[in-house]
């Protein structure tokens, strides 16, 4: 069975700014983004564990999340309101934005500390939702048919003036990943493939992850190096397989005006 592993440890420091300076939603100040309220659920995540438990994950069983030592209480609490064990729940030990560990440590840091290297896992961001269309069963059955051993990512069609804000990825004939492109100009590619963090890694690519790590650590490179998720996809997709998975898109809290568009659409 697929293991999910939820990352929430990031720190979120544009929408804290944003709510610090809203009279409307400071009340939410200081709470993770993972975890606000959102539509009719408790918290954004909550979204996704109904999601999953409703496709045959256990709540007891397969559902992980990494956090940071300043929110590790609040999930703890979310955890044993939803039935999720809170040894479940790993604390990455840092407490500011400036310490933080960086996403791609932290995914590590999660299979690690649950022992779930030797399984597929699949990575979800904390900020990250997709819309109600999102077939999860026909994503599963995609990653559990490729040809080769693989792994599988969703992709998104964005717009040509909104190309420079992301990752891009271009594929083969076959939905193959073949390059990995960090937020390039519209006129450097005909691609127009977002890639959110929503990566189903097959357990034999796992241990290039901690590879790319250690590669950028030894070499001294800057957190932001490995900070982004993307960034793992690009040093990855060379060297293991990477499929695509088509979505109509996603929505990504990052600061209050997304978080109120986010909350409007999912109160439908």
């Amino acid at each position: 069975m697929v293991k999910v592993l939820i990352l929430g440890a990031g720190y979120g420091t544009r929408l804290q700014r944003d709510l610090n300076a809203s009279e409307n939603y400071k009340h939410l100040l200081g709470v993770p983004k993972a975890l606000l309220p959102l539509g009719n659920q408790d918290a954004l995540i909550t979204h996704w564990i109904k999601l999953f438990e409703s496709h045959g994950f256990s709540l007891q069983n397969d559902i992980y999340v990494v956090t940071n030592g300043q929110c590790y209480k609040s999930f703890k609490i979310w955890a044993a309101a939803h039935g999720i064990p809170l040894d479940h729940i790993a604390n990455d030990g840092t407490l500011t934005n400036e310490t933080r560990l960086g996403a791609v440590p932290d995914i590590m840091f999660g299979i690690n500390t649950f022992g779930i290297g030797k399984e597929d896992v699949l990575v979800v961001g904390g900020d990250t939702l997709f819309l109600h269309d999102f077939d999860l069963d026909r994503f599963l059955s995609t990653f559990n048919k490729c040809d080769n051993e693989c792994s599988l990512v969703t992709t998104y069609r964005v717009a040509d003036e909104d190309v420079h804000k992301f990752g891009i990825v271009e594929t083969n004939s076959k939905g193959i990943i073949t390059s990995f492109l960090e937020k390039p100009e519209p006129t450097s590619t005909k691609a127009r493939s977002a890639c959110p963090c929503f990566y189903l890694f097959h357990r034999k690519a796992i241990p290039l992850i901690q590879e790319f790590i250690t590669i950028c650590k030894e070499s001294n490179a800057p957190k932001e190096a490995y900070d982004a998720t993307g960034k793992c996809l690009a040093y990855l997709y060379p060297r293991f397989p990477i499929s695509t998975f088509s979505i109509s898109g996603r929505i990504d809290v990052g600061g209050l005006e997304s978080y109120i568009e986010a909350d409007k659409y999912f109160e439908k």
